[in-house]
């Protein structure tokens, strides 16, 4: 059987995503977080995004992803993707 090969996920404008995925500089395969950093995403974003499965106790002590991962489901099909909402610049008379 062939190894699943990564790829390296990248975000687009405004968009804040986690996925499973190869790191670009280490070639270490793990959850993904991404940010463009045009249209408002940023680090920050992600860190809370980060923070929230793989820090915050959500069950009998676990994160999220060691919960997920405890009940049988494969992490490596982890996918997720949310997008700023647009911006309506609106002039007042």
């Amino acid at each position: 059987m062939a190894k699943k090969r990564w790829g390296i996920p990248d975000a687009k404008p405004g968009e804040l995503k986690a996925k499973y995925g190869r790191e670009e500089l280490s070639g270490e395969a793990d959850i993904q977080y991404c940010w463009s950093g045009e249209g408002g995403s940023s680090k920050r974003d992600a860190r809370i995004l980060s923070d929230a499965l793989e820090h915050v106790p959500v069950c009998d002590g676990n994160s999220l992803r060691k919960e997920l991962e405890l009940r049988g489901y494969d992490i490596t099909t982890l996918k997720f993707s949310v997008m700023k909402k647009a911006v309506v610049d609106v002039e007042y008379i």
